[in-house]
């Protein structure tokens, strides 16, 4: 910068010389023509030498030059000067900036634990230990509900929750650990003394168990339920980035597959890379009519009841070939999408429900299933009443499924939304009743109107009688709830005789009739009708 502003001055001032060279020049013609009437060397010497105007004249351009100089080595010596003031003033932000990054792992959330710079610190030395008498694991966790908490807006809560978060990781902390705070609700853990990864299986047990009771703030109580992953030294990487990296690999995976911990294992790195590879695709092929819609009828099994066709929306993905909704419905994590995947969902739904209805199937339901952190990450209720309003269609020819996924990272918000929305008219129903892990007693804990049992129950009871007797006592228990009960994956006659025997509300399947495309079902719906 010095140099370029000195190089302009100088610049001018050799233009001021120039112009003052052409104005003697011009002078001293104008005086010998004056004085002698004619232009010749002899005259122009004589006018120089006899006339003082023209000895002043002379002294401009040495003037000139002395001038630009001068001013040029002021304007250098103030730009340098600026410069290094600048210099000295970025390089004292950058080092307040790295002094702040290495003490507070993010703004407002201190828990007064190191950061990820010490972690890394504490692997590096784990590592350079000369006596190498035993391995070492690193544990990297996050919790399910912080997230909920956070985006109320209530400091005071999170930090809060933070505070007895990292209190419960103390606990179990030895004096050969170091606990660590990555910002917002992701904690990291040295393992000084863990020989095998059973050993470190057995210390994020130790984990979940002081995690396990919940914390209570106000009249709300939160889980503190995380998802932890493990990498072990030396068998997981050799320095304490690929180390680190690995245990959050291993994260990510136990927080996809609902995993209390999950050791890392190179085939997770590929499934890391495939999950955000499919969610960027999923974006193209959202907004660019890369998903598509059939629709699944489910047959009344008594009179009384609507007709219904549930939406299966799919994916025809150019790799994979057609995707399932359980294959996609829940890969979006950024809001955005959650939004656009849960908005494409309504659209889609209710014009075709609104057109059938105008077609004459004025008693006909629609049921689908948005994405699991629609609850959570959306204001849901208010976007499902706008989508069937603008479709000017009534509350109950809606009915939302929920897998209990999603039901159990709900929080009081959530079900103050699921109370407006059954306030609406909107039917709410849990769906995968009978799977592993899935209870039946949801209704107790959230505000229900029908459970959708799980394919392979009803597979296993036609062949089973352990099955089919614990079938028997699910329908005995949802009647006993009061609430409406839907068979699915109903494909052989077998089946269907069991599910008649049975009873319930609805049923579905290969049975009473396969899933339609758009078209098929809304000629099918016609001849129903005209029929």
């Amino acid at each position: 910068m010095a140099r370029l502003l000195r190089g302009r001055a100088n610049r001018y001032a050799w233009f001021g010389l120039l112009v003052a060279a052409l104005a003697i020049s011009a002078a001293t013609l104008l005086s010998c023509q004056y004085e002698l009437g004619n232009y010749s060397w002899a005259g122009l010497l004589s006018v120089q030498q006899s006339n003082p105007a023209l000895w002043a004249l002379d002294l401009m351009p040495l003037i000139f030059l002395v001038w630009g100089q001068y001013i040029g080595s002021v304007m250098s010596y103030q730009a340098g000067a600026m410069v290094l003031d600048e210099t000295r003033e970025l390089r004292d932000e950058a080092n307040r900036l790295q002094y702040e990054l290495s003490r507070q792992p993010v703004a407002g959330q201190d828990t007064g634990l190191p950061n990820r710079h010490a972690l890394l610190a504490a692997i590096n030395r784990n590592i350079n230990r000369p006596e190498r008498l035993a391995n070492f694991a690193v544990l990297v966790l996050s919790t399910e509900h912080y997230h909920e908490i956070a985006q109320r807006g209530d400091d005071a809560k999170t930090a809060q929750y933070l505070g007895q978060l990292g209190e419960r990781l103390r606990s179990v902390v030895g004096a050969d650990d170091v606990l660590a705070h990555f910002g917002h609700d992701s904690f990291g853990i040295v393992l000084g003394q863990a020989p095998d990864e059973a050993s470190a299986r057995h210390h994020a047990s130790r984990v979940q168990l002081a995690l396990d009771v919940p914390i209570t703030m106000g009249r709300s109580a939160f889980s503190l339920r995380a998802s932890i992953g493990i990498a072990c030294y030396p068998a997981h990487g050799p320095d304490a980035e690929t180390l680190l990296r690995n245990a959050e690999t291993a994260k990510f995976a136990a927080v996809a597959a609902r995993r209390d911990y999950l050791v890392y294992q190179p085939a997770l790195d590929d499934a890391r890379t495939e999950a955000s590879r499919l969610v960027a695709e999923l974006h193209g092929a959202l907004y660019n009519d890369g998903l598509g819609d059939d629709y699944q009828p489910q047959f009344a099994l008594h009179d009384g009841l609507p007709r219904r066709l549930r939406l299966l929306p799919y994916w025809e993905h150019p790799r994979r070939g057609r995707l399932l909704e359980a294959e996609f419905l829940n890969l979006p994590e950024r809001i955005g999408l959650v939004h656009g995947v849960t908005t494409w969902l309504l659209r889609e739904g209710l014009a075709k429900l609104a057109q059938w209805r105008g077609d004459g199937a004025t008693d006909l339901q629609l049921v689908l299933r948005p994405p699991d952190a629609a609850l959570t990450e959306l204001s849901f209720d208010d976007l499902v009443l706008r989508m069937l309003h603008s479709h000017d269609l009534p509350g109950h020819t809606l009915v939302l499924e929920f897998t209990e996924a999603a039901l159990i990272r709900a929080g009081d918000t959530e079900r103050e939304q699921l109370v407006a929305l059954r306030g609406a008219g909107i039917g709410i129903g849990l769906t995968g009743i009978g799977a592993p892990g899935a209870s039946a007693l949801g209704a107790l804990y959230y505000p229900l109107d029908e459970y959708r049992l799980a394919p392979e129950l009803v597979v296993r009871a036609a062949r089973d009688p352990l099955a089919r007797t614990v079938l028997e006592r699910t329908v005995d228990l949802v009647k006993l709830l009061k609430l409406r009960l839907v068979h699915s994956a109903v494909d052989t006659p077998e089946q269907r005789a069991l599910i008649d025997a049975l009873g319930g509300d609805y049923a579905e399947g290969l049975a009473y009739r396969a899933p339609l495309t758009a078209t098929a079902a809304e000629r099918w719906l016609r001849q129903a009708h005209t029929h």
